[in-house]
């Protein structure tokens, strides 16, 4: 066998986090939000209860400041690719630091590990090592991608 067949992708995925809300979604909510406080603030200002107004402004500034951060937190993601020579996956943060993490096909295990009172967690496992992939995802996305990497590495040659 050649080197060339051997190193072919024959599964690849990429994991990313869930957001419900783009930034431009993030924006139009920020203006709903800062628009509908914005009467009650000025009444409150008008009345002479001018902290209130304040107050006001910085639960906006809060808001912010979460959605902000959710969305700098859905700039992480997870890509696993397999060859005939290694599981690879490959971790980049929301910060964009990577590491990756390199597994021999033939004996690796994929399972889905119950926790109780929570979802299960799907562990790569292989000489003493494992790694806890996709912890993100919904307990059926965690399940669907348990079922196709075992089929893909049942596929390998060997």
């Amino acid at each position: 066998m050649d080197r060339a067949s051997e190193s072919a992708v024959v599964f690849e995925a990429e994991l990313r986090p869930h957001r419900s809300a783009g930034p431009a979604a993030n924006r139009v909510f920020m203006f709903c939000i800062a628009g509908a406080l914005l009467l009650p603030g000025l009444v409150f200002g008008l009345l002479g209860a001018w902290p209130v107004f304040g107050f006001l402004g910085l639960e906006v500034m809060v808001l912010y400041l979460a959605l902000r951060f959710s969305h700098r937190l859905s700039r992480g993601y997870e890509n696993l690719t397999l060859t005939a020579d290694a599981l690879i996956v490959r971790r980049v943060d929301h910060w964009g630091d990577e590491t990756t993490w390199r597994f021999p096909p033939h004996w690796l295990q994929v399972n889905l590990v119950e926790r109780p009172a929570r979802s299960e967690k799907l562990e790569l496992r292989s000489h003493g090592k494992s790694l806890v992939i996709g912890g993100f995802l919904y307990p059926e996305e965690r399940q669907a991608l348990a079922e196709n990497l075992r089929a893909a590495l049942k596929k390998l040659p060997g």
